[in-house]
């Protein structure tokens, strides 16, 4: 059987300005480690994105944002997963990426990514790469993004619709207002459509087992998103709940082999809910306390291949997955200042995870002898699905565990110029080693123009769930014996920043141990190894921006990536593979009268290797958005994504040349209206 492509999508630009640029400087130490925000960020090299220039590039998900930084790329898999390249770093085999911690208004909502989630919800998103240490936040091994919506903002009333390619059907709205003491923040959305991409690469049932396949060979990725966001806010508490539900066709098929129909799916829930208390409890320490609960839940329904005519007794081989884990967590943390020039912060948090619901279900399996044995492989001899649950349903270990997590962060300032950062946290899992993680950081600038940052980190991350302790019902087994995987890093940072112009450049080098890959332990099985051999990952982000006397503005912000994947198993020792090592963004956002706004951008990728020996060529894609505001509060926007038709592609893992076909020319438009 050919590997699947897990249901789980657990994988896991420069900073876009829409306030004035000459006032960069408050914007940079908002968010540098000097900042008081987002204590559990620093120190961090943080890339800040802004809703109002990423709806005027064009840019409508928070896919298509992300793509837009240096050192990420955004990719779809054969089997409905959505991956995130954090500078280069990919692991082709494993589908399991809970390496990256997602987060709504600074709460987690894990490592979940939902690649639709609407820009024109958004009022800003932080984004660090590298280690991102924080006292609740155990997905941020290598990256950690933070996505502050408009309904956290006060007067930020907005409702947006848009259409487009695909049939695409999508609806937005966005309220804060007052409530007594209270700040009331609410957001909706709801986005579907039913995209079909041609598939020349993939395989079919007919090749592989000369079934019968009758429907359009094409890649179906339809989608229907809905998400829900309410807050309730004062001086001293603060209340949100998230809902989020995406419900995503299987792409080139789950099972690496297209879909004969359109009921293959991968759905993904989320609910997460917190309180948060924060008061001042003397002079110089404030006490803040959270309470919450996070519940993720993911379903997928695929067949395999179809047997039409059933002549012989046979059905169509049928799998499902229902499958909710749950987390409960309590955190006090302190923030100090009784010390000459030291802000201390020490903290511990403590959550117990637990699996609501471990359910599969088939109508053929090999492990357990169901279906008919034909020339020593098991085919289904009935329609009816057998449920399997406990030990033997998605993993075997479903006991709770908790998790004791310990923090403390101490800001220096040595000088009025000159600031040290020291942060150490331990996490205590039950059933696996201590995770223990640091990061050093220093920043120093003389003047209002120059900053300059070092930082050194080690972070560590304990193996998943679906690693540690996966059945093996698709021939994918769980292995108890996996290490911790380890990120030690070195960054150099410079920063350049006056009012009409900002540059950063951030030098990296990272060593991956203990890397989770995936090995072939007999013919078709397969189960997750620790890497023997260190990972290296090394490059170069630059990030450039400038407000012309027009107020026009340009973007431009580039990377160059080396990561060295190995995979002892498969004897493969690649520069970089799947995702291009060299990438290139550009953008201008030019208002040609007070009303008409003209918005190209330009995205180059370098060629990317793939696992063959082979490459995808590099590609020049072009991007135009054009909006034409009716008044100070409505606008209509009119754009096409890849203006010229340019065919380019993604990895494709088991096709027939490894690559994807993307789609062609696409268009949209939207109104947005402010109130």
């Amino acid at each position: 059987m050919y590997i699947k492509k897990l249901f789980f999508p657990l994988i896991f630009p420069l900073s876009l300005f829409s306030q004035e640029l000459d006032n960069i400087l408050n914007d940079l130490n908002e968010y540098s480690d000097k900042t008081h925000l987002n204590i559990n960020y620093k120190p961090t090299a943080m890339t800040v994105l802004y809703g109002n220039d990423l709806e005027s590039l064009g840019i409508n998900t928070l896919s298509e944002a992300l793509d837009f930084i240096p050192g990420i790329q955004t990719y779809s898999g054969t089997g409905s997963n959505s991956y995130i390249s954090i500078r280069g770093q990919t692991q082709p085999f494993n589908t399991i990426y809970e390496k990256i911690g997602f987060f709504i208004n600074n709460i987690s909502i894990g490592p979940n990514y939902y690649q639709n989630f609407p820009i024109s919800l958004i009022d800003r998103i932080e984004i660090s790469k590298g280690s991102t240490l924080g006292l609740n936040n155990p997905h941020s091994f290598i990256a950690n993004v933070n996505i502050i919506t408009k309904s956290s903002i006060e007067n930020s009333n907005n409702i947006s619709l848009q259409t487009g390619s695909f049939d695409k059907r999508f609806s937005s709205l966005s309220l804060n207002e007052k409530l007594g003491s209270y700040n009331m923040g609410l957001g909706f959305f709801y986005l579907k459509d039913n995209k079909k991409v041609d598939a020349p690469s993939a395989n079919l049932t007919t090749e592989q087992f000369g079934t019968s396949f009758d429907r359009k060979k094409e890649s179906l990725e339809g989608k229907e998103d809905i998400g829900f966001l309410l807050s309730f806010k004062n001086d001293n508490f603060e209340f949100s709940n998230t809902y989020i539900k995406s419900n995503i066709q299987n792409n080139y098929g789950f099972f690496n082999l297209l879909d004969f129909n359109d009921d293959g799916y991968s759905e993904y829930e989320t609910i997460s809910s917190e309180l948060k208390y924060t008061k001042d409890i003397s002079e110089n320490n404030i006490f803040e306390s959270k309470i919450g609960i996070l519940e993720n839940n993911y379903n997928f329904n695929s067949y395999f291949y179809k047997l039409e005519p059933n002549n012989i007794g046979l059905y169509n081989p049928h799998f499902g997955i229902d499958y909710t884990k749950r987390e409960k967590y309590l955190s006090f943390l302190i923030k100090n200042k009784t010390f000459n020039n030291h802000e201390i912060d020490f903290g511990i948090n403590v959550s117990r995870n637990s699996i609501v619901k471990n359910d599969f279900y088939t109508n053929v399996d090999e492990d357990y002898k169901i279906g008919s044995l034909i020339a020593g492989k098991y085919y289904p001899n009935s329609p009816n699905l057998t449920k399997f649950s406990g030990n033997d349903g998605n993993i075997s270990n479903i006991d709770d565990k908790t998790n004791i997590s310990y923090y403390i962060n101490d800001t220096y300032s040595y000088t009025d110029n000159l600031t040290f950062s020291f942060l150490a946290k331990i996490d205590d899992f039950k059933d696996f080693d201590n995770s223990k993680s640091f990061k050093v950081g220093t920043v120093y600038s003389n003047d209002n123009t120059n900053i300059y940052k070092f930082i050194l980190s080690k972070s560590s991350k304990i193996p998943s769930n679906t690693e540690d302790s996966m059945v093996g019902h698709l021939n994918l087994y769980g292995n108890e014996d996996l290490k911790n995987e380890d990120l030690k890093s070195a960054e150099l940072i410079y920063i350049y920043s006056d009012n009409k112009d900002k540059l950063k450049l951030n030098l990296f080098y990272s060593i991956y141990e203990n890397s989770i890959d995936i090995k072939e332990f007999e013919t078709n099985k397969y189960t997750y190894m620790n890497e023997s051999s260190n990972l290296d990952n090394y490059g170069l982000e630059a990030e450039y921006s400038k407000l012309f006397e027009n107020r026009s503005k340009i973007f431009l912000n580039s990377s160059y990536n080396v990561f060295e994947y190995k995979n002892s198993s498969y004897n493969l020792d690649i520069n970089t593979p799947i995702v291009s090592k060299f990438t290139t963004k550009l953008g201008y956002i030019y208002p040609i009268t007070s009303k008409f706004t003209i918005s190209p951008l330009l995205r180059y990728y370098g060629s990317k290797n793939l696992l063959n020996g082979e490459e995808i060529n590099d590609v020049l894609l072009t991007d135009l958005n054009l909006i034409h505001k009716f008044s100070k509060h409505s606008k209509l926007s009119f754009g096409v994504k890849n203006l010229f038709d340019q065919t380019y592609y993604y990895y494709g893992y088991q096709t027939k040349d490894e690559k994807m076909l993307r789609e062609g020319k696409t268009w949209f438009t939207s109104f947005s209206y402010d109130f």
